[in-house]
């Protein structure tokens, strides 16, 4: 019990070690201007205040003019581990999300050190602390990729499960299998999805072997369970996914296939993988994040060196395995990249890249092996410890150069002035800034609901409705809308009307407005704020003549409720974008459809006697999943019972 308690001590202290310039100063990691501040800052923050109130948020309502976010997979809401950041202040949950997930990396590499590789303690500590520590998680880090980061974390544990379940046929092993598969599922899809079929390609690879069929029969119906208990765990998630996936605009991938990120050259791919610190201090700063594919060359030399103690089956075996990633990786730098181009799956990967935790993991390991057989051959510590320091000081020196990145202001964005003037108005309302000049981290905190937005996943029908609304046309994929090129090169002039339909009441600029329904009533630093003339309220009574405002008696993420006692019209539009998850109620009984209006918003047909009209997000996905998920739960837990029952 001691030994195991100091194993662990070790790692946290080496966790610890390599956080120590985020723990002085936290604005290395928290004020980047990057993913993590602008995107999964805001909505984590917004869960956890909603969750103060009593409520779980199914949609979000802040961005985008309103985005569902139960099924989007950046943000995960039944991920358990998430419930950091409703435990702790935003900041510091950030802090402790990525340690722990540093931490489960390290260990999860030790255990399969010892466990399935039959590395020695050392050998499996050393290994552990080379994962945590690899410049890829640092890259990670530095853009804010909270997902990708976190999917590291369980990828020991899947190749774990996944070789002592092939070893012992132990139903525990199922379930660990299953679990580390849904870590990675709850944190990013495309590392899920290729660790789903790297699961499927070593589990056939097995059949191969030459070893009793009775046990190759066990093995892969036992695999099989797992697989299917991860679905079963995953469901409250997956459905509602894979139900809202054909209404998002990632599909539009498919139309104009441009593949990130773009190589120079095949010698600007090996020298950042290869010989980083050959570039120099301020070029290694200035690599793209999805650029950042650094192995180190010690780790590269003590990893060729673990290949070649490899029998010759497990030489080609590997070289199957790196090179097409390679390739994949090399993206237009390919020689096979017209081929890659036509394959549906790479162009919805997007980030060609993303295929790099497979060599990572495999060059880890293989400086495991190299680092084992130089302790079996030479006993001396001095060389071993000569080796391991050099190899953790390029890595970590490399992490840091790459985590101290100068961070910097963005110039685009309005003081907080302008958000207190704002928040001044207590009605229902959005924002629209024609240069995205408003914070989603800062429009959060004061809970603006703003018209614009970055996501990486939008609703498809909004996306198009926005080149009216935004005054500009774009024909590419974008994450923001409206997208960078439509402002910094042009002056896009707003349509008041449409921004009106969209519950649009104030419109910040820069620049002057022409349009005269924009009624400018003051100006904040250099950013004019006009109000719009053609806003309509949240819900209102639409006539052939004439639009009428309905009153509002409950608003929530969840459900919008209107009271209808006072219409005189046939119909009534909710300003929300339409999608196929949300129901209508008439007088809290009767169920009716919502139709899409050609603006992409919600409308209902009313009748003369209605009083009361329930909007609720609340998609049969979402219902279907969570029993799914509740009885494989139930099912996991018998099965763990039974197998300690029969130990």
């Amino acid at each position: 019990m001691f030994a195991k308690a100091k194993i662990i001590f070790i790692l946290i202290f080496a966790v610890i070690l390599y956080y120590l310039p985020i723990l002085i100063n936290p604005k290395l990691l928290l004020e980047r201007n990057n993913d993590l501040q602008e995107f999964f800052w805001p909505v984590f923050y917004y869960i956890k205040k909603q969750i103060e109130h009593g409520l779980l948020p199914l949609w979000n309502n802040l961005f985008l003019s309103g985005t569902p976010l139960l099924p989007d997979p950046q943000f995960s809401l039944f991920n358990p581990i998430n419930l950091i950041f409703v435990l702790f202040p935003t900041n510091f949950a950030f802090i402790i999300y990525f340690i722990l997930h540093s931490t489960l990396a390290a260990l999860g590499m030790y255990l399969l050190g010892t466990k399935a590789l039959n590395f020695s303690k050392t050998t499996s500590i050393l290994v552990g602390i080379l994962y945590l520590s690899t410049p890829k998680m640092a890259g990670f880090l530095e853009a804010g990729h909270l997902g990708l980061f976190a999917s590291f974390a369980y990828l020991p544990f899947v190749l774990l499960a996944l070789s002592m379940l092939i070893k012992t046929l132990n139903p525990r092993w199922v379930i660990a299998l299953a679990i580390s598969l849904a870590g990675i599922f709850y944190n990013h899809t495309v590392i899920f999805i290729l660790t789903f079929f790297s699961v499927i390609v070593i589990s056939l690879l097995y059949l191969t072997s030459h070893l009793k069929v009775a046990k190759k029969i066990n093995s892969i119906l036992l695999i099989s369970l797992a697989l299917l208990l991860t679905f079963g765990t995953v469901a409250i998630t997956l459905l509602p996914q894979v139900d809202w996936l054909p209404q998002t605009t990632r599909f539009l991938l498919l139309q104009n296939r441009d593949i990130y990120p773009k190589w120079i050259s095949i010698k600007e791919f090996l020298q950042i993988a290869i010989v980083p610190l050959s570039l120099g201090f301020q070029n290694l700063q200035n690599i793209n994040s999805e650029k950042w594919i650094s192995l180190g060359t010690t780790t590269l030399l003590l990893a060729g060196f673990g290949f070649i103690q490899l029998k010759n089956k497990f030489k080609i075996l590997i070289l199957l395995i790196l090179i097409p990633c390679i390739l994949v990786a090399l993206n237009n730098a390919s020689p096979i990249y017209k081929l890659l181009l036509t394959m549906d799956l790479y162009a919805l990967m997007r980030v060609s890249t993303r295929v790099w935790f497979i060599p990572t993991m495999i060059i880890i390991i293989l400086t495991g092996f190299a680092l084992e057989k130089i302790i079996q051959k030479w006993p001396n510590k001095k060389i071993v410890t000569i080796i391991v320091l050099l190899v953790l000081t390029e890595q970590i020196s490399l992490s840091y150069i790459y985590l101290s990145k100068p961070t910097f202001l963005n110039p685009n964005l309005a003081p907080d002035a302008l958000y207190s003037s704002l928040k001044s108005d207590n009605e229902i309302y959005r924002v629209f800034c024609v240069n995205r000049c408003l914070s989603q981290q800062k429009a959060a905190t004061y809970n603006l609901e703003l018209m614009d937005g970055y996501n990486t996943l939008q609703q498809k029908n909004f996306y198009q409705q926005s080149w009216q609304l935004t005054g500009s046309y774009w024909n590419y994929y974008t994450l923001s809308i409206p997208p960078i090129g439509s402002y910094l090169f042009d002056k896009p002039q707003p349509d008041p009307n449409a921004l009106g339909q969209y519950n649009t009441k104030y419109v910040i600029s820069p620049y002057p407005l022409t349009n005269k329904d924009f009624i400018q009533i003051t100006q904040i630093d250099r950013f004019l704020v006009y109000k719009n003339n053609l806003y309509q309220s949240r819900a209102y009574y639409e006539t052939n003549s004439s639009k009428k405002d309905a009153k509002i008696i409950k608003y929530t993420p969840n459900q919008v409720t209107v009271d209808t006692t006072e219409h005189n019209s046939k119909n009534l539009t909710l300003s929300q974008v339409y999608n196929n998850g949300w129901i209508a109620y008439l007088d809290g009984t009767k169920r009716v459809s919502i139709q899409q209006k050609p603006n992409a918003l919600m409308s209902v047909d009313l009748k003369r006697e209605t009083k009361l009209v329930d909007f609720k997000y609340e998609p049969e996905s979402f219902k279907f999943g969570a029993i799914i998920t509740l009885v494989t739960t139930i099912l996991a837990v018998l099965i763990l019972k039974l197998s300690y029952r029969k130990k």
